[in-house]
């Protein structure tokens, strides 16, 4: 005899074993869904329509285990406790001048779609720190209005069944016009040729390293990111000096297991890459610190390198400081400055030395150093093996 008049929620938590005395034997391929749907229901959130004709059919599976509980399953199914939950479906990308949330200047695009995992994949693959901004558990998503990001967002979303406004569709045509005749208008090396230079990123070119030619084309590939120049043809890179210029990005990772020390530091003086920021480890500086200056010994005198850090007491690495002269000012011509990761020397703010590249013994940096690299050179090289996972998966290291 039954007792009590049920509905798709209730078997959705007896399912779950949320309520009721009865024991649902649920297959393992449903549990996931059904289980976490059941979780919704349980804490009084109405089903949506989709949820609703769903369970409805993944729960007829299940109708013999209810009826021998002697549940009125047939009736169940068919009725809800609260009315069907409606939700905005609707999938746009449209230009808008303001963010709610923010005091951020636009003008903006805005991509806005109900949570779908392949269309999140989608907007991870374009968003970064410096242009994205979404609040959590909003379906908004909003991006800086750039021609990159233009062409980014279109060509992922245009035939996702979106309705995009017609003016950026205009700006994506334009740009697929720029980039399928790239020599015309895209700063790059073609063909041993550099077209399309910036001319004030040209001036400070010839100041830095002189005219483009088959001598200084490395040079140039190697400060593209630097000089704006966004195409370089495909060439091969055999040597480490190579793999290092046509870096996608600021950061190289170099392991110590396959690059040794003497290669990369001869790397960094053929692509004229001084002056740099060195970064010892606190816990062990004196044979990070002795590798470099035995390289250099030869090439760079003592007082043109300069250490902004000490051990506390009495130590080796405080020692080899004096006997190798290293306690130097830090001006223009200073051509190596080593710090310690755990800290940045108030010196490095009140200075108008800057390091064209960083060396880092380490990718775990204080915060304040970290922020610094970052806003210095154009080139940021991480000497180990494994790079933290902090930072393998911050969105500033690609």
């Amino acid at each position: 005899m039954q007792n009590e008049t049920y509905t798709i929620d209730d078997l959705l938590e007896f399912l779950a074993g949320f309520k009721g005395p009865y024991k649902i034997d649920i297959e393992k391929a449903d549990a996931t869904i059904m289980y976490s749907i059941a979780r919704q229901v349980f804490k009084g959130v109405a089903l949506t329509d989709r949820q609703f004709a769903l369970m409805q059919e993944k729960l007829l599976n299940y109708r013999t285990q209810f009826v021998s509980h002697n549940i009125d399953f047939d009736n169940a199914i068919n009725n809800t406790r609260y009315p069907l939950r409606q939700i905005d479906r609707s999938k746009y990308i449209k230009i808008v001048d303001t963010i709610e949330q923010t005091s951020d200047k636009g003008p903006f695009i805005k991509i806005r779609f109900p949570f779908k995992k392949s269309d999140i994949m989608l907007i991870n693959e374009i968003s970064s720190i410096d242009n994205y901004f979404h609040s959590k558990g909003s379906h908004e998503h909003f991006f800086l209005l750039n021609e990159k990001n233009v062409y980014n967002i279109v060509d992922r979303f245009k035939d996702k069944e979106f309705n995009i406004d017609e003016e950026l569709l205009d700006y994506y045509k334009k740009i697929v016009g720029i980039i399928e005749r790239k020599k015309d208008f895209v700063c790059g090396i073609y063909d041993n040729e550099l077209l399309n230079l910036n001319p004030k990123a040209k001036d400070i070119a010839l100041k830095e390293i002189g005219e483009f030619n088959n001598s200084t084309k490395i040079l140039y590939i190697d400060r593209k990111l630097r000089y704006g120049i966004n195409h370089v043809d495909d060439l091969p890179t055999n040597t480490l000096t190579d793999k290092i210029a046509f870096r996608n990005n600021a950061f190289y990772q170099s392991k110590p297991n396959n690059e040794p020390i003497s290669d990369l530091l001869k790397a960094m003086w053929d692509l004229q890459r001084l002056p740099m920021l060195v970064i010892l480890e606190s816990s062990k500086p004196e044979e990070q610190i002795y590798s470099i200056l035995n390289y250099y010994r030869d090439i760079l005198p003592t007082e043109s390198q300069s250490v902004l850090f000490r051990q506390d007491g009495e130590s080796e690495f405080n020692q080899l400081i004096k006997d190798r002269k290293l306690n130097n000012w830090v001006d223009k011509d200073t051509k190596i400055v080593y710090i310690s990761n755990d800290k940045l020397p108030k010196l490095m703010l009140n200075t108008d030395w800057s390091p064209d590249t960083t060396l880092s013994f380490t990718s775990s940096l204080h915060r304040s150093v970290d922020y610094y690299v970052r806003k210095k050179g154009d080139l940021i090289i991480f000497r180990e093996e494994h790079i933290s996972t902090i930072r393998r998966y911050s969105k500033y290291y690609g």
